[in-house]
């Protein structure tokens, strides 16, 4: 008996304290934070303020996404630290923002890569020495969507009878992510390697 207790008495503290996760709502998981710069820059507006007094570390971050969710926002700043466990944020003040789409959207929404786009990759410094690759023009993708962007540029790429790209220039962003740049377009003949 004493050492079923001993044995159960171990399991919890090595087990330690186990506090619910909580989870992210699906709408939420577009949510992201934003900086006071990016916010000015994007021209979004405070939508509201949310206070979290005490929560576990593993938890802050579900709570601000799920909560600017439900406050109407699409992106949240941390602007202070309440309290904290071992480094990590326990209770924050967090302004909710909403900001409004700094793309357009396409008429057919998510743009998909085309059969043959997918052996278009960016031109290295190795394949410009060893290869021959002719320039075969330039190309601006306009202001989209960050996740197609590169899609878009592979298909136009490979549309122009290329097969490397080179980025020259990255127009726009949206704080973190490209959303509109320019390339050039090559197209490489690979050789073999010959060992003999």
């Amino acid at each position: 008996m004493k050492q079923i207790i001993f044995a159960i008495c171990m399991l919890f503290l090595v087990s330690g304290c186990v506090t619910r996760k909580i989870p992210i709502m699906p709408e939420a998981k577009v949510i992201s934070p934003i900086s006071e710069m990016a916010a000015h820059k994007l021209n979004c507006e405070i939508v509201d303020t949310y206070v979290l007094e005490k929560s576990h570390p593993n938890n802050v971050l579900p709570v601000l996404k799920n909560q600017t969710f439900l406050l109407g926002g699409n992106r949240y700043r941390v602007s202070s630290v309440l309290s904290e466990r071992r480094g990590k944020p326990t209770g924050v003040v967090a302004e909710i923002y909403s900001c409004p789409n700094p793309y357009e959207v396409k008429p057919a929404g998510r743009v998909n890569l085309l059969p043959g786009a997918h052996d278009v990759k960016p031109i290295t410094f190795s394949e410009i020495e060893n290869t021959d690759c002719k320039v075969l023009t330039s190309h601006v993708v306009d202001k989209t969507n960050p996740d197609n962007i590169y899609i878009e540029l592979s298909n136009e790429v490979f549309m122009r009878g290329g097969n490397r790209y080179h980025i020259t220039k990255i127009i726009d962003t949206d704080g973190a992510n490209p959303t509109s740049l320019a390339a050039d377009i090559y197209r490489c003949k690979h050789q073999s390697v010959d060992f003999h």
